[in-house]
């Protein structure tokens, strides 16, 4: 092969090259999906289930109806996934592995559409290793080990964008339908994710073509328009769906790139790298730059002028159009490519290790909180919760004791499935059980482990019961309680 051609396969995007070796229509998707497969598989199932992935194994294991329920009060727009995981769970059990499988593959198959989006928009070489630098991201890691919608939405965005730029290049109404279906799989995955279409938008533009941009316009529509029932019910319910989302403010904005890749540096160091792509074609840099800008800025924006709708993890997509940038900045030059895939591994080595930890999901470790409580329990006891995340604390101990027997759940009035919530109804005055030995389990706050249980708990403890066994976890704590004699 002459200078000349390797100049010119670097120079002249895959898809416009007819015939050609199999090899470098493959490789480019199938190696970033194996690398994504082997980070995500490692410590799958170290983390225990945490706070929001008990909300979709407390909605998974209710009837359809009851989800239906659920969606009228809470979760709403997270009820098709909540159904799909229903199913899934159906089939393949609800184990920790079963229950996160789903993102996993999601996540696996998006990585290995980046490296076909690479190949399509630039060369096979683009693909790979843009496909490699998503894979070595730890923010990736961590949403396909978690039991909620992120990784799939992070597939259904990155399809969206490569049947977009696959309709863009040859405009027929069968290939726009598909980008139109993939819009919509996205919408019903996480509604959030249709901030693509800011930077959709501007690919379309950017053409000039009036043809294409109404049928990307009947596209949009249609899947807003199947989509309006999700949307209703999140504007219904956003007051309690998002209230724990802190207000908005400069520094948020200053640590978005960190706190999207997972890992600071990590991701400065690929922001950096985009910020230097060149190509012959600018017109796709600047596609991929607003597809990288748009959706974050605009969430950024709502969220200083409305309520706050901040959460990083919305945005996830935006890995991919700066992987890709940054793969264009590296090509031709192998050495470096290898050194800088080298230190993005390197430097996000801790926040991976982190995001494996056994509470890495949020809350305390729910396993080892059950452990205690099995090991202990006798015939009889009782467990009460926590007045904090108490729908979750319930939920993360019964599903560790799922399999085996648990205390009586003592404040229970109606199950969190009969009464449509993810909270249960609890006895009101919280005092209204008379067990000889009662378990606590409830979030453990700085300087007073016990505060969460609130005053009429503590009082009740304190006048009726002593304390035979203790344990403080990292964010939980476990009390045992002995009814007084005499």
């Amino acid at each position: 092969m002459t200078a000349a051609t390797l100049t010119r396969t670097e120079e002249t995007p895959a898809e416009a090259s007819p015939g050609g070796r199999i090899g470098p229509l493959v490789y480019p998707a199938a190696l970033p999906a194996l690398a994504m497969l082997i980070a995500g598989a490692i410590g799958l199932t170290r983390p225990a289930l945490g706070w929001d992935e008990h909300a979709t194994w407390s909605a998974a294991a209710r009837t359809p109806g009851e989800i239906l329920e659920l969606a009228r009060t809470m979760d709403g727009v997270i009820a098709p996934y909540y159904l799909f995981v229903h199913v899934w769970t159906g089939v393949f059990g609800d184990s920790v592995a079963a229950i996160r499988a789903p993102s996993l593959i999601a996540v696996v198959l998006g990585a290995g559409l980046v490296g076909e989006l690479g190949r399509r928009l630039f060369t096979p070489g683009v693909g790979l290793t843009a496909g490699l630098i998503v894979a070595a991201v730890p923010q990736l890691s961590r949403y396909a080990q978690e039991a909620r919608a992120y990784g799939m939405a992070f597939f259904f965005a990155v399809l969206a964008t490569l049947l977009l730029h696959v309709a863009l290049g040859r405009p027929t109404w069968l290939r726009w339908i598909a980008y139109g279906i993939a819009l919509t799989l996205l919408g019903y995955t996480h509604l959030m994710g249709l901030l693509v279409l800011s930077g959709h938008v501007v690919a379309v533009l950017l053409r000039r073509d009036r043809r294409v941009l109404i049928r990307w316009a009947a596209m949009v529509t249609a899947t807003l328009l199947l989509v309006s029932p999700l949307v209703r019910l999140g504007l219904a319910q956003r007051g309690t769906q998002l209230e724990w989302i802190p207000p908005m403010d400069l520094h948020q904005v200053l640590i978005a790139p960190g706190v999207i890749f997972g890992a600071p540096v990590a991701g400065l160091l690929v922001v950096g790298l985009a910020l230097t792509a060149r190509w012959a074609r600018p017109r796709v840099l600047g596609e991929l730059a607003a597809l990288a800008a748009l959706p974050p800025a605009l969430l950024i924006a709502v969220s200083f002028v409305t309520s706050p709708l901040w959460v990083p993890r919305y945005v996830l997509v935006v890995v991919v159009p700066l992987a890709l940038l940054a793969a264009v900045a590296l090509r031709g030059l192998p050495g470096r490519t290898v050194v800088a895939l080298v230190m993005v591994v390197a430097v996000g080595f801790e926040s991976q290790q982190v995001v494996r930890g056994p509470a890495a999901h949020g809350g305390m470790d729910f396993r080892r909180a059950a452990a205690i409580v099995r090991a202990g329990q006798q015939p009889g006891d009782g467990v009460v919760y926590g007045r904090i995340g108490t729908w979750s604390l319930r939920a993360g101990l019964d599903y560790e004791l799922r399999h085996g027997p648990k205390p009586t759940d003592l404040l229970l009035r109606r199950t969190a499935a009969d009464a449509g919530a993810l909270e249960a109804v609890e006895c009101p005055e919280l005092t209204c059980f008379d067990a000889q030995r009662v378990w606590y389990v409830g979030a453990r706050h700085p300087g007073d482990p016990m505060a969460d249980a609130g005053d009429a708990l503590r009082a009740k403890f304190e006048a009726e019961y002593r304390r035979t066994g203790y344990w403080l976890l990292p964010l939980g704590t476990i009390a045992l309680y002995q009814r007084r004699t005499g």
